[in-house]
């Protein structure tokens, strides 16, 4: 007879929750409770796998939950006083090309805070902290949701601010993300509109800070919460990664063989929200029960706001760049969650 664990009580929590959610009865504040208690129990990669489990609706709802619960955090005070939260927020920047070595990317916090007051319009006795440097993926990538709920909590707490990264890495795509937060909010949500002037003053008081950043206001997004920010930075750098290693092996090939051989391009749709995609090598010149050369491991990439098909096509302009000309395109069916 098999072994069955009865789920400790988070567990049972997070799986009520979803299950209410199901029957539209679902409490999205003891949701964000019972994530932030998880991420507190260095339980991430548990919440990971349980949204990759879940079908679209489902993982499209705990993804946004699990953003807010990483990144804003409600701060303790007298109970019949009005809530106020610390949130961590991030808005994407452009950058130059040709960046400098070693990297800059320097702002003034207090000119920074200032200017997203004022851009931003935030509301009267919220205080505005902002990260010193901007943050490229690359830097990104080290971060974990425990480490911003961890970030935002200390500030909540009224701890003295530290930075977000220690140091940073050159990027691998042309962005970097200005890390900003807001004590005392009134709500846990970040501005959700941005006029063209707004727009424009801000990205010209940046770029007169930081020169490295690019003078194009039309590509300035709305600020997000950082945990986006992260997850797009991962999945930037994560895809890169999978071309360099697909293509080294490519490369390593005998000439020949590597005339003829197929690179595969796998995305497991899945949720349409956190999927895997992972590469093979095809020989046609062996048996068809030959299977692959070479399979890389699985990189696992958010994908909530994005077409199915991107991961492919930012894999293949990159393999073409590296003079791989013979690949393909599969879009995997995931069984049934």
């Amino acid at each position: 007879m098999s072994s069955w664990y009865r789920p400790d009580p988070l567990t049972r929590d997070l799986i009520h929750l979803i299950n209410a959610r199901r029957h539209d009865h679902g409490d999205s504040e003891l949701a964000i409770e019972v994530l932030q208690a998880l991420l507190e129990q260095d339980r991430e990669y548990d919440v990971l796998t349980v949204l990759a489990a879940l079908d679209e609706e489902m993982a499209e709802w705990l993804f946004d939950l699990l953003a807010e619960a990483s990144c804003s955090v409600m701060i303790d005070g007298d109970p019949e006083d009005k809530p106020a939260y610390a949130v961590l927020g991030a808005i994407e920047l452009p950058l130059q090309a040709n960046l400098p070595n070693p990297l800059q990317l320097k702002l003034d916090p207090e000119r920074t805070a200032e200017l997203l007051r004022n851009c931003l319009h935030i509301q009267p006795g919220t205080v505005i902290t902002v990260e010193r440097r901007l943050l490229t993926d690359t830097t990104l990538d080290f971060l974990t949701l425990q480490k911003i709920h961890d970030h935002v909590s200390a500030m909540a707490s009224s701890h003295r601010r530290q930075p977000v990264a220690a140091r940073l890495h050159p990027p691998v795509e042309s962005t970097a993300f200005l890390f900003f937060e807001l004590i005392g909010a009134g709500d846990s949500s970040l501005p959700e509109t941005m006029e063209e002037d707004d727009r424009e003053t801000l990205i010209q008081g940046l770029v007169a800070q930081c020169p490295e950043i690019a003078l194009a206001p039309n590509s300035l997004e709305v600020p997000v919460y950082a945990a986006y920010a992260m997850f797009d930075a991962q999945n930037a750098v994560r895809l890169h990664r999978l071309a360099d290693e697909t293509a080294a092996v490519w490369h390593d090939l005998d000439p020949p063989v590597r005339s003829r051989t197929i690179v595969h391009l796998h995305t497991q749709c899945g949720n349409g929200v956190y999927m895997p995609v992972w590469t093979d090598l095809f020989d046609p010149e062996l048996p068809d029960d030959h299977g692959p050369i070479w399979t890389s491991p699985d990189v696992w990439v958010f994908t909530a706001d994005l077409p199915i098909e991107w991961p492919g096509e930012m894999l293949t302009n990159r393999l073409l760049a590296e003079g791989c000309t013979r690949f393909e395109n599969h879009i995997v069916e995931a069984p049934d969650n």
